[in-house]
């Protein structure tokens, strides 16, 4: 793909707000056609601290470039000992009149705070507060609102203070609005703001910060397509009277940790009231079997949903806790969700090889596939669980994992690449990379503390090539058959090769996470692959190991055990 044709162009246009800068920077030493557009790209948004931002405009406007800015994320952590507290706030105040005098009309901002700890001091809530306070001043006509990565203890001062969330209901056009708040402090000025931008609202991610009261005023919000919701306290009631207003509509529902929610609400999610549904995650609901079997069942067809997280919130002790997520209910996804990209369950202690083999043999769009027995992993959470050429820490004394790092190579900055969106029946990228769509890879890192925290690119390709069943190896390393499932010490069970006997539809995965047993069948497997970027386990044989990386020698693997 040079970029030099009109089609090309358009494709790079929608990758490149997912690159990193020096992704971004590689890409300009392609060709002059990619050197443009990425020249084009960085144009588009000022990226820097509120100090410097008017030498950031005054450069922009020596090059000619000014006009073309329409995004902007600002960083206004404290920079301590840089000014006098008084000087610091002038700096501040002279910054945001000079956005304000732009002649372009900025529609969209993301405000963060990297450098902030979970207790910010004084000074950092200061100037924070004070800073956040002006840029909605000087921006009334926002489209995007960004403030997932500001500290919590910021959005509380603010809302005491009565200085930036008092101007939450001024803004009467924002289409997309990101919290980061999870402590409810901010729920109150959520609800006001949706109740003023009901009619211009499409996406949300309020997450604890909604309420019944909130979800009640979206429901009447007529282009409301995405809704974060994850850890609040909405009820039943709530929930249905969204689905039943707005169901139509919604293209994303993320549910996780509303432990509110039972199967009155959860089992009314049916492809009947959301029609278009891309994105469901039901991710530690207090939901039975028979929920589930509601939703995925062989006369249950879901057309367009592309990622699907499951795990119910029952406790271990329960007599159904083996029965939660079953093969039935995997056969009936494999079957009924043929646009199925990403798939992550998680305490599914009720799925054997034969569930397995149904995801693996019908779905070929399938890029990601994690499926754990055990609710959580065993390794502690870091920020990269995998380094080059060493082994993640275990904590409290447990065993440790053995990892395989990748090859040396060029390429291994890919990690560190974002992931664009994929796409549902409508497209759902933007320029600024700001509407939400399937969760990015470094959502999936999160929830599953033993992967690495970079992220991954994924690739969307329409094409499905079916794979054939794969002759059985004879190498020495071949899995006993048995029909009994096979169990780790722990008693824990196992996924072996078995799970592969329909084959891999899918040709491309850029994320395998199966508790399984890689041998030299499922290596066998693997090689039918185009792509292969992570795999992770219970236990590899050397065998196994050989052959993968003699097939994909960029693919990072982790496993727990080595025979």
């Amino acid at each position: 793909m040079d970029g030099s044709s009109p089609a090309t162009a358009v494709v790079i246009e929608l990758v490149l707000p997912y690159l990193n800068k020096k992704t971004l920077a590689s890409c300009k030493t392609l060709n002059k056609a990619w050197h443009a557009l990425v020249t084009l790209h960085s144009t588009r948004s000022l990226d820097c601290h509120i100090l410097r931002l008017p030498l950031r405009i005054m450069h922009f406007r020596r090059k000619g470039l000014l006009s073309l800015v329409r995004s902007l994320t600002v960083d206004i952590s404290y920079l301590e000992g840089f000014l006098s507290a008084p000087m610091y706030e002038r700096r501040i105040s002279d910054a945001v009149v000079l956005l304000q005098n732009l002649p372009v009309n900025i529609r969209h901002i993301k405000i963060h705070m990297p450098g902030a700890s979970t207790t910010p001091t004084n000074a950092e809530i200061r100037f924070g507060s004070m800073a956040f306070t002006l840029l909605l001043q000087a921006l009334p006509n926002l489209a995007t609102l960004d403030l997932g990565d500001c500290p919590v203890a910021l959005l509380a001062a603010a809302q005491r203070q009565d200085a930036p969330f008092a101007h939450l209901g001024r803004l009467q056009n924002i289409r997309w609005f990101s919290l980061g708040s999870n402590d409810m402090s901010s729920a109150a000025e959520l609800h006001r703001l949706v109740c003023v931008n009901q009619r211009t609202l499409t996406a949300i991610s309020g997450k604890g910060d909604i309420t019944d009261r909130t979800l009640v005023a979206l429901s009447k919000a007529p282009r409301l397509t995405r809704i974060d919701a994850s850890g609040s306290s909405i009820s039943d009631d709530a929930l249905l009277t969204l689905v039943r207003a707005r169901g139509s509509g919604l293209r994303e529902l993320v549910l996780s940790d509303c432990t509110r929610l039972t199967k009155r609400s959860i089992a009314h999610l049916s492809p009947k009231a959301l029609p278009t549904l891309a994105v469901l995650d039901l991710y530690n609901i207090m939901v039975t079997t028979d929920v589930y079997q509601r939703l995925f069942n062989v006369a249950t067809h879901w057309p367009y949903l592309r990622n699907l997280k499951l795990k119910a919130a029952i406790p271990d002790t329960s007599p159904r806790q083996d029965l939660l997520v079953n093969d039935d209910i995997l056969e009936a996804i494999g079957r009924n969700c043929p646009r199925l990209v990403s798939l992550r369950l998680f305490g599914c202690h009720g799925i054997t090889d034969n569930g397995l083999s149904s995801i693996l043999g019908n779905l070929g769009y399938l890029r990601e596939l994690v499926v754990m027995h055990s609710a959580s992993d065993p390794v502690a959470p870091g920020e990269d669980a995998v380094e080059q050429g060493g082994a993640p820490a275990a904590a409290g004394g447990r065993r440790e994992p053995v990892t395989m790092s990748p090859r040396p190579s060029n390429s291994n900055n890919v990690l560190r690449h974002e992931v664009p969106a994929l796409s549902g029946p409508e497209p759902s990228a933007t320029a600024n990379g700001l509407l939400l769509s399937l969760p990015s890879i470094s959502d999936i890192w999160a929830d599953i503390p033993s992967l690495p925290s970079n992220a991954i690119p994924q690739h969307n390709h329409a094409q499905i090539h079916r794979i054939t069943d794969s002759p059985t190896s004879s190498a020495p390393d071949t899995p006993r058959l048995s029909e009994e499932p096979r169990r780790n010490a722990n008693g824990q069970r196992i996924f072996t090769s078995r799970a592969l006997r329909k084959g891999l539809r899918s040709n491309r995965f850029n994320l395998l996470n199966l508790d399984m047993e890689y041998d030299s069948v499922c290596a066998t497997h693997f090689a039918k692959l185009a792509h292969l970027h992570v795999l992770c386990g219970r236990m590899i044989t050397r065998h196994a190991k050989s052959l993968i990386e003699g097939q994909f020698p960029q693919c990072k693997m982790m496993v727990w055990n080595t025979d």
